[in-house]
């Protein structure tokens, strides 16, 4: 199985999707973080009385924030791997040989 060669439009997609994936990996710190503290960190601490209520104001804008960008995160993560795809296939056009 021999590759293709590669042209410089063909990494230009490859450099595309690298960057798409990294931006998956910037999301997702930005997503984990934000659904923690929106849901676990804040009505914890004012549970046990270690802030106080009004910390809960915080609550709608962190899973605001963290659930647009789980749903950026998906959503670029499977248009990246749709371009990996492509990416394999151009590469090798034949798997089977």
């Amino acid at each position: 199985m021999d590759p293709g060669i590669l042209t410089t439009d063909d990494w230009v997609v490859r450099l595309n999707a690298l960057r798409m994936m990294w931006a998956c990996l910037i999301l997702a710190f930005i997503a984990a973080p934000s659904l923690v503290i929106a849901h676990a960190v804040i009505p914890s601490a004012v549970d046990s009385g270690t802030i106080s209520e009004k910390y809960n104001k915080f609550r709608l804008p962190l899973y605001v924030v963290g659930t647009l960008a789980f749903i950026a995160d998906v959503a670029l993560f499977l248009y990246a791997i749709s371009l990996a795809t492509g990416i394999i296939s151009d590469i090798y056009p034949s798997f089977w040989q």
